[in-house]
């Protein structure tokens, strides 16, 4: 269950993700989306952060917003949130794209950090799509 002060500890450190980067999870975590699960250190994550804001920028994105959330906690120490993130782009005529990520989370001295992470959409494909969608 959860509780609207979760919720809104929940909502600030997404809030903060953008800008917490790799530092919001942990040293290892586990990273699945329909395609692959895969093991990925937090020095692993810093590596492709760059590539990732550039592939989010190909297609006009300037950043995302939290859109919705629904955390359920596990225990004391673990908690499950399903968000919903919009993109937002520079065209504002552009069809809006929402990302949908499910994080399993565990509280630790220094904060939440992520130790699970599940796109719900292959990224890489959604926005190959939308640079083809807008360049047809």
């Amino acid at each position: 269950m959860s509780t609207p002060a979760l919720e809104a500890e929940l909502r600030e450190f997404f809030e903060r993700f953008d800008t917490s980067g790799a530092d919001a999870f942990h040293e290892q975590f586990l990273s699945l989306d329909p395609a692959k699960a895969t093991v990925v250190t937090r020095d692993q994550l810093r590596a492709v952060l760059p590539r990732r804001a550039q592939m989010f920028s190909s297609v006009g994105a300037t950043g995302t917003r939290l859109r919705d959330l629904h955390a359920r906690s596990l225990d004391d120490h673990h908690t499950l949130v399903e968000t919903y993130w919009d993109v937002e782009l520079a065209d504002e005529d552009a069809e809006p794209l929402t990302l949908h990520a499910t994080y399993l989370l565990r509280r630790a001295d220094e904060g939440w950090r992520v130790v699970v992470y599940l796109n719900h959409q292959d990224i890489g494909s959604v926005l190959a799509n939308r640079t083809a969608a807008s360049s047809a």
